[in-house]
């Protein structure tokens, strides 16, 4: 997977160091961020993508559980991978890390290898899913409550796409709700697909940005046509 970008979130420096050193060393590219409490965790989570959390279950300010739980409801973010961090080796909390959610559970104190092979079986994961997404070339509309933002699409899959639109005075919001319309170069076409936009950024570093990067997030709970649409929709660009 290209640029891994992982949230280490533990309350002991030397852990969170020694974590990020391992992953550094083991998985090229990866981006690290961290974090030494909850504090501002989940509006970190809902302005940032991150690939990965490895999070502390006893961490100050916003318990493991609790921000499982969050994560697991959330609309738009359930999905991201977790592993949850700690010294309780009880039943009960490993159980309770399973019902809440929990991708894997490390074990303190953990060694490189554990910690590694953790990471690899999440990651591995993620590299399927990503296998899934299909490159297309076509143009999208996606429209918001205030305005329609042209552009191309740059590839999807059954739970989003991700595109580059002309940039407009004003610009859609992280977490804003769209209706993405796409028709494809051989004019099949799709329309009203709901979604958020959860990632934007711009094309290049010019002082005159004309075009926008975004990533939109297809809501899950489709209504039955449109899910069997873009089940067929999607039939099309397989090989």
């Amino acid at each position: 997977m290209n640029k891994l970008k992982i949230l280490i979130a533990d309350s002991t420096a030397s852990v969170r160091q020694f974590i990020k050193y391992t992953l550094e060393d083991h998985f090229p590219g990866v981006v690290i961020e961290m974090a030494n409490s909850g504090k501002n965790i989940q509006q970190r989570l809902e302005s940032t993508r991150y690939d990965l959390i490895l999070y502390e279950k006893e961490m100050s300010m916003l318990d493991g559980n609790i921000l499982l739980e969050w994560l697991r409801k959330h609309e738009i973010l359930k999905k991201i991978p977790l592993i949850l961090m700690s010294a309780d080796s009880d039943e009960e909390s490993l159980k309770k890390a399973v019902q809440f959610g929990a991708d894997a559970y490390l074990l303190k104190p953990f060694k490189i290898d554990n910690l590694v092979n953790k990471v690899t079986s999440v990651v591995n994961r993620l590299n399927r899913r990503k296998a899934e997404r299909y490159v297309v070339e076509g143009g999208i509309i996606l429209k918001t409550n205030s305005q329609n933002f042209r552009g191309n699409i740059v590839d999807m899959a059954k739970e989003g796409l991700s595109g580059v639109i002309d940039r407009q005075d004003q610009l859609p919001h992280i977490l804003e709700k769209v209706e993405a319309c796409i028709e494809l170069g051989n004019k099949h076409k799709i329309e009203g697909i709901a979604g958020f936009i959860i990632r934007m950024e711009a094309v290049n570093s010019a002082h005159d940005i004309k075009q926008i990067k975004v990533a939109v997030k297809f809501i899950e709970e489709l209504i039955p046509d449109k899910k069997k649409e873009l089940e067929q929709f999607l039939s099309l660009l397989a090989p």
